[in-house]
């Protein structure tokens, strides 16, 4: 059984029911009306080889406005969010006699997003020749959407919701990699135990975001049980990862599905930890970092400077001799307590990496079909450009050839992607 939780009383509640009403009234409904005034205003604007084109991407607004609240993964920002950039000192004293090329990164102001943080605060995007500008968004679909229309270069998502919109008819491409893993199963103190056999969650109320990548993973799970969620299991969708950790603690549900900072916030609520999300699907992806393809295409050494810079944010993230700065670097952009950012970066169940894990983001998709949230089997390996991290890294070795992080990360590359 699913139920889904109505909007709540918060600010914007109201609007997305009445958006949600006028979804339901399909082709009558003054949402379709919108679109087909705009359809054609479109169509009378541009030339016949552009109408295509925009025909497309009106389909993609259409499927991102009816998704708007479930295309979660790493997009709540609840009581995270801290909006203003923050001055870069270090960056601004690098290179400036080198003309920068605009780069604008969306986001959400997240743990999971950490290497953009590091990357802006050491100075690396202009290193690499960029002026990186941060363009926060309050969900997937209006971040996607933005992508599509070419407003970001590039945006970070949870691998379900890029997923969706391209089996939708999005013309994307996955280029890499931000946080992996990073999500988990909560629950009260007397249900920890009785909750590490999957099998007990029969008959169990479970809370979840969905199309979350920790909604996928705990689906997925219980389907590899021959558990039907459907019929043995009451799935309560909710708005966010606070609402689910609420819904926990006031006894609404036995579990919840939460992912960074939300697993250590859950914790501060008297919550325990049943079991990690990489416990269920080992190496998993979440975040992972996508682009326009037309964009992409015309523009690829762009994109290849923007891969050089969060390397070398994951590089100086996991050197501890910088564990402090990494952390003050993160703490400008996400609105957490410092320890829970030094949890999630370095207490060991969140993998921050810019490689973009083909074989992780291929298994995720098989996943999806399984349990219904994608149709179509298909192959969409040519749509994730492993190529084009790579040569970023072959770059930053051939500078630096005796360097062992970079190495390691050749090595993870092969056993992740080839």
């Amino acid at each position: 059984m699913i139920l889904q939780q109505p909007c709540s009383n918060a600010k914007g509640a109201n609007s997305s029911n009445k958006l949600y009403n006028l979804l339901e009234d399909k082709e009558e409904s003054i949402f379709c009306l919108f679109l087909r005034k705009r359809f054609f205003s479109f169509k009378k604007k541009y030339r016949e080889e552009d109408f295509n084109i925009m025909k497309k991407r009106l389909v993609v607004l259409s499927t991102a406005l009816s998704l708007t609240i479930g295309l979660a993964g790493c997009n709540s920002t609840e009581n995270t969010a801290n909006t203003t950039q923050p001055p870069t000192e270090q960056a601004e004293n690098n290179n400036q006699s080198q003309e920068l090329i605009d780069f604008a990164i969306g986001h959400l102001p997240t743990t999971g997003h950490s290497l953009y943080y590091i990357a802006q605060e050491e100075g690396y995007f202009k290193e690499e020749g960029l002026n990186a500008t941060f363009h926060p968004f309050s969900n997937s679909g209006e971040g996607i959407n933005a992508v599509i229309a070419g407003k970001l270069d590039v945006g970070t998502f949870g691998t379900p919701a890029p997923l969706t919109f391209e089996e939708q008819g999005a013309d994307i491409v996955f280029l890499g990699g931000q946080m992996g893993t990073g999500a988990g199963v909560v629950s009260k103190p007397n249900l920890l135990h009785e909750l590490q056999d999957i099998n007990n969650f029969k008959g169990k109320k479970v809370a979840t975001v969905k199309l979350a990548t920790g909604d996928v993973i705990l689906r997925g799970a219980l389907y590899e049980a021959g558990i039907d969620y459907e019929k043995d299991v009451t799935i309560i969708e909710m708005n966010s990862p606070a609402d689910v950790i609420m819904a926990v603690k006031k006894g609404e549900v036995d579990a919840g599905v939460v992912w960074a900072p939300f697993v250590e916030k859950a914790k501060q609520e008297g919550l325990e930890i049943v079991k990690y999300s990489q416990e269920y699907a080992e190496n998993h992806v979440c975040c992972r970092i996508i682009a326009d393809e037309k964009r992409f295409d015309e523009n690829h050494e762009k994109y290849v400077k923007f891969l050089k810079a969060i390397i070398k944010a994951e590089r100086f993230e996991k050197d501890e001799a910088n564990k402090q700065k990494a952390i003050e670097d993160i703490k400008k952009y996400v609105d957490v307590d410092l320890e829970i950012i030094e949890k999630d970066i370095y207490g060991g169940y969140v993998d921050q990496s810019a490689d973009p894990n083909k074989k992780a983001i291929l298994s995720m998709r098989d996943t999806m079909v399984n349990i219904g949230y994608l149709k179509e089997e298909k192959d969409i390996s040519d749509l994730i450009h492993v190529e084009t991290y790579k040569e970023a890294l072959d770059q930053l070795i051939a500078a630096e050839p005796n360097d062992p992080f970079y190495q390691e990360l050749l090595v993870r590359f092969q056993e992740n992607n080839l």
